[in-house]
């Protein structure tokens, strides 16, 4: 592990940061107090909901020799303070120092790997992990963070490590350990996912950035941002990060323009579409598919780029699909692999665990589980859907409580345009009533006594079985990889694409 690897003297570690501090030897940071021990220096910074300084009593009850606290006093600025056997540093402006500290510990990690960061509203995940698995085939050794949780990819049974608190982007602590193992288990590349909460509250200020792909925009987190520029502009902050030399954007996303706009005139672009794109495009470096056909094993597709031109068949599902692998590939050609290796291994990716991922049925229709909890990707996801079969569309989903509660007429919206069959159930209803949530997403149906409301998701998924016939796509909308519910103040064990396979055998006999 690395926190055994590591061992610094707080001395020699501040005095990057011009504080003298005394020889005390630790081997790890911690931004949580519940994590402490006496060689973990505990940083305690005002977060958006708790003040790490109110468990300041409690690392040093746990033996914290370091505390490295806040402090909004300029002049207190590297001021020490004994409290027992325990030290607490003040620093100013500590929270965005954490990434410079945690960098600086553990020796820069990201500086000894290429590095890709995927930021967007949807498919970041997926463009992470088909980025991880090119690369992986391709001969190096790759590791991904993201909402899947992180790891070195080891082929398709890969089982990634979830981040306890459940984020998509490790605090700026934990993503500085995580690169710094897979340095340790000789990885040459690591691609991460830059969620918006991520990159405005800092937690990968300090880690060097290859490049930086950007999929598309549409609303989501407005519980957290004001509004939808506030959103946009916290995503564009990515193309501040240290090291940038290439961008990956979708030309067939408006959101793209404002990227290049404030883009460095210094930074490579690479432009991604499919099918018609605006002509300016293919005269600068590009990604592009062409002549697209769709059919049950997945797509096939003309892949055009600036590097050479092939015909690529792909075991994946729906035109967004298309899109993750076109940002994949644009951001491994940016690192020099060749066009033509990339060709030769790019039909062997694998669907993402609960990303558009199909589960076939005899009986009844098939069954694809897929992560979509927002109105953009709820639509991609049932277009996506429709392509692939001539039979009815039915759609499970829910909206998740005390969330963003404009988005949930909205999601019905987006169901009965492009689904046959509407079944309302529970996604994390947290402390609201599953049926309060249903009654919202129903105001978006111009013929809400159509849809089916079953709050249990299991049944829910049952009443399709036995009501669709063969050729009809059960589209299954929220969970995807996730292995929990959350209802009330409960966390209990849900594992849909578990539950689908249990299924797949009870209806099998």
């Amino acid at each position: 592990m690395v926190v055994s690897a590591f061992v610094q003297s707080t001395r020699a570690l501040m005095a990057k940061f011009g504080v003298d501090a005394p020889d005390i030897r630790i081997c790890g940071l911690t931004l949580d107090s519940r994590e402490v021990t006496t060689r973990l220096a505990f940083v305690a910074v005002k977060g958006h909901a708790l003040d790490g300084r109110d468990f300041i009593p409690q690392a040093i009850s746990l033996g914290a020799k370091v505390i490295l606290a806040q402090t909004e006093d300029k002049s207190e600025h590297g001021h020490l303070e004994m409290r027992g056997s325990s030290v607490i540093i003040s620093l100013y402006d500590l929270p965005d120092m954490v990434s410079s500290l945690a960098a600086a510990f553990y020796d820069y990690p990201a500086q000894k790997m290429s590095t890709i960061a995927v930021t967007g509203t949807n498919g970041k995940t997926s463009v992470v992990q088909l980025a991880t698995q090119l690369k992986s085939m391709l001969g190096t050794r790759s590791g991904a963070i993201g909402t899947l949780g992180h790891g070195l990819y080891e082929g398709k049974e890969t089982e990634y490590t979830p981040e306890p608190d459940g984020t998509t982007t490790p605090d700026p602590i934990r993503i500085q350990y995580i690169l710094a193992e897979f340095v340790q288990l000789d990885a040459g590349q690591a691609a991460f996912e830059a969620s918006s909460h991520a990159i405005v509250q800092g937690r990968i200020s300090q880690v060097k950035t290859d490049i930086a792909v950007f999929t598309n925009l549409s609303r989501d987190h407005l519980d957290y941002h004001a509004n939808m520029d506030e959103y946009a502009q916290a995503k564009r902050q990515l193309l501040k990060q240290a090291g940038l030399h290439t961008v990956v954007l979708n030309a067939q996303d408006p959101e793209s323009q404002n990227w290049k706009k404030f883009a460095d005139r210094k930074l490579n672009i690479i432009w991604t579409g499919v099918n018609e794109v605006d002509p300016q495009i293919t005269s600068e470096s590009h990604c592009i598919a062409t002549n697209v056909r769709y059919h049950a094993e997945g797509c096939s597709f003309t892949l055009q780029s600036s590097w050479g031109s092939a015909e690529v068949s792909i075991p994946l599902f729906g035109t967004f699909n298309i899109y993750n692998t076109l940002s994949a590939v644009a951001a491994l050609l940016a690192q020099g692999e060749r066009f033509d290796e990339i060709i030769k291994v790019i039909g062997n990716v694998h669907p993402v665990p609960g990303r558009m991922e199909i589960f076939p049925f005899n009986q009844s229709g098939n069954v694809v589980v897929d992560y979509a909890h927002t109105p953009d990707a709820l639509e991609k996801v049932l277009t996506s859907a429709k392509q692939h079969t001539q039979g009815d569309i039915w759609c499970v989903f829910g909206c998740g409580g005390d969330r963003d509660k404009g988005k949930r007429p909205l999601m019905g919206q987006v169901a009965e345009l492009n689904a046959s069959h509407i079944i309302i159930t529970t996604d994390n209803s947290r402390s609201e009533k599953p049926a309060a949530i249903a009654e919202e997403i129903k105001q978006g149906l111009t013929r809400p006594e159509k849809a089916v409301f079953e709050a249990d998701r299991e049944k829910a998924i049952r009443y399709c079985l036995s009501k669709s016939k063969p050729g009809d796509l059960i589209v299954v909308a929220g969970k995807g990889h996730e292995d929990y519910q959350i209802i009330g103040n409960n966390r209990t064990d849900y594992n849909e694409r578990e539950v689908i396979a249990r299924l797949q055998q009870e209806y099998s006999k």
